[in-house]
C-alpha cells in the first residue's frame, strides 16, 4: 500500500506540475499576443518559474530536444505555441494514466485494507467483549 501511495503522490505531482506549466505558458503567450512588438524583449523567467522550466526541459529531453529553453528565450513568439501544444498532450496522457492507475490502486487498497489494520477485525471485537 505504501508503494501505491508513493506512486499516487508522484503521479499527482507530475500532473499538477504540467498543469501549472500550461497555465504559465498560456499567460506568456497572451502577453506576447497582446503586444507582438515586445515579444523579443520578454524575459520568460518573468512568466515561468524554475519548476516550469524544468518541466519543459524534461518533456523536450524525452523528445530528444535539449536546448528548448534557450530557443524559447531567443524566440518566445515562435516556440511558445509548440511548447503549449506538447504540454497539453503530455497533460492528457498523464491524466489518462492517472485515471487508469486509480482503478488499479483501488483494487490494491480493497485487497489490503484488512491487513493494514494490523489485526483481524473480529479479534478486536472479541478483545472488547473479554475486557467488559
Amino acid at each position: 500500500m505504501f508503494k501505491c501511495e508513493d506512486e499516487m503522490f508522484e503521479l499527482d505531482m507530475l500532473v499538477e506540475f504540467v498543469k501549472a506549466t500550461i497555465k504559465n505558458v498560456a499567460q506568456l503567450m497572451e502577453k506576447i499576443n497582446d503586444n507582438i512588438d515586445i515579444a523579443e524583449m520578454i524575459r520568460i523567467e518573468d512568466y515561468l518559474t524554475p519548476q516550469n522550466l524544468r518541466c519543459i526541459k524534461k518533456l523536450y529531453s524525452e523528445l530528444g530536444v535539449e536546448d528548448i529553453v534557450d530557443a524559447m528565450r531567443k524566440n518566445p513568439l515562435g516556440t511558445s505555441p509548440f511548447i503549449l501544444r506538447e504540454l497539453e498532450q503530455e497533460y492528457k496522457k498523464w491524466a489518462r494514466c492517472r485515471c487508469d492507475k486509480n482503478k488499479d490502486w483501488a483494487d490494491v487498497y480493497k485487497k489490503n485494507y484488512r491487513k493494514s489494520l494490523g489485526r483481524p477485525l473480529n479479534r478486536n471485537c472479541q478483545d472488547i467483549k473479554n475486557s467488559s
